[in-house]
């Protein structure tokens, strides 16, 4: 089987450099439209001064819902006073690798024709699924570091890392003791790393972070181990893999029960072991039960979507577009009732994307329904 390494190489890159004199500097561009294929684009940041007499350090940002512009805005200030060009994927995204590979590959050759790009001073940054491609594409040599957000390798960690990688994590994410134990590996085999934690969940490190990796990447920060585990931090892991545990055995009245003193928990005004605890539980369930929702939607394995679903609306009871599927996967099941139960909450929690409640198939069946109507009606009326 082909390894994601192999999978991620990208072709030499030749060409004529396209004019770069429209694209603005110093303010993010959303949408930089490849000049070889128009369905691929990403965002962009150049600095103030940015001109192709010299070239230039480019950090490459892949956000794993194709979020291009979320981490070139977090990076933007720090960019600027670093002297970095700043370019993040529309199109890369978790799920097939092929379309992964096909976003980096455009995101290489569309930049390396517009722009003065300094090839030894290329940089990857990822968050969650876009932070172990980062890593698998660091992996074939091209990367010369990368700032690893919310995850790592997803797999053992390679017998040679010939790169640097700046790993961050926020205090409440599901992810965080997989991120703490891969720097911890790293330092203790001497690769250049630093570890970084901070207040929040699953996400891209905040701005205030960004000046920070981007010097380590440049080597203006040396490598520092990450701080020793605490016997807290060993608890909350420990609890944390408990509570999963139970969550996955338990029938459908304890599971509701558990989840319900997580949400009691996650809500307590103080940073705290049971605050931690239950919010990255709530936050690792409902994005696994919502990745595994969307496989089966688009399986049209109607009946086990219905029932991700529901564990990720009971997770996040405010989710609108995990009401909206619901709606769809009881739709598809022939749920008419729950469809229409679940739809009614998804507008109510603030669903408004009209166009693809009025265009989606699985929606056909119920367009008579008086309770159908309604909603729709209320949507309108906002």
């Amino acid at each position: 089987m082909m390894s994601v390494r192999t999978f991620l190489c990208v072709a030499t890159l030749a060409g004529v450099a396209l004019a770069d004199e429209e694209i603005p500097k110093g303010r993010i561009v959303e949408r930089v439209v490849c000049s070889g294929d128009k369905s691929q684009s990403y965002a962009l940041y150049l600095p103030a001064v940015y001109s192709r007499e010299r070239a230039w350090p480019v950090l490459y940002c892949l956000d794993p819902a194709a979020r291009g512009r979320v981490p070139v805005e977090r990076f933007q200030k720090a960019a600027e006073r670093a002297g970095f060009i700043v370019a993040g994927s529309n199109n890369s995204r978790n799920g097939p690798l092929d379309v992964a590979r096909e976003a980096i590959r455009w995101l290489l050759t569309d930049t390396h024709e517009r722009f003065a790009i300094d090839d030894a001073h290329a940089y990857a940054a990822g968050f969650s699924g876009g932070a172990r491609l980062a890593l698998a594409w660091a992996g074939n040599g091209r990367v010369a570091g990368v700032i690893a957000c919310g995850a790592g390798f997803g797999s053992p960690i390679p017998k040679e890392v010939p790169f640097r990688i700046y790993a961050t994590a926020g205090v409440d994410d599901f992810n965080y003791d997989e991120v703490y134990a891969m720097s911890r590996e790293l330092s203790r085999r001497g690769v250049s790393q630093r570890f970084a934690q901070f207040a929040g969940g699953h996400d891209w490190l905040p701005e205030t972070l960004t000046g920070e990796a981007l010097d380590f990447l440049s080597a203006r920060l040396k490598p520092e181990p990450p701080p020793p585990e605490t016997l807290q931090q060993k608890n909350v892991a420990l609890r944390y893999s408990q509570l999963q545990a139970e969550l996955a055995r338990d029938d459908d009245p304890a599971r509701r029960s558990t989840i319900h003193q997580l949400q009691r928990d996650s809500e307590l005004p103080d940073d705290s072991p049971d605050r931690r605890v239950a919010r990255r539980v709530l936050q690792g369930a409902f994005i696994g039960a919502m990745e595994q929702g969307r496989a089966l939607l688009a399986a049209k394995q109607y009946r086990d979507a219905a029932q991700a679903w529901e564990m990720a609306v009971l997770a996040r009871p405010k989710n609108a577009e995990a009401w909206y599927s619901l709606a769809k996967s009881r739709a598809g099941a022939h749920d008419k009732r729950g469809a229409l139960n679940a739809f009614e909450r998804a507008i109510a929690n603030g669903f408004d994307d009209r166009d693809r409640i009025e265009h989606d198939p699985l929606f056909d069946a119920l367009r008579k329904e008086p309770k159908y109507a309604a909603a729709v009606s209320l949507l309108r009326a906002k």
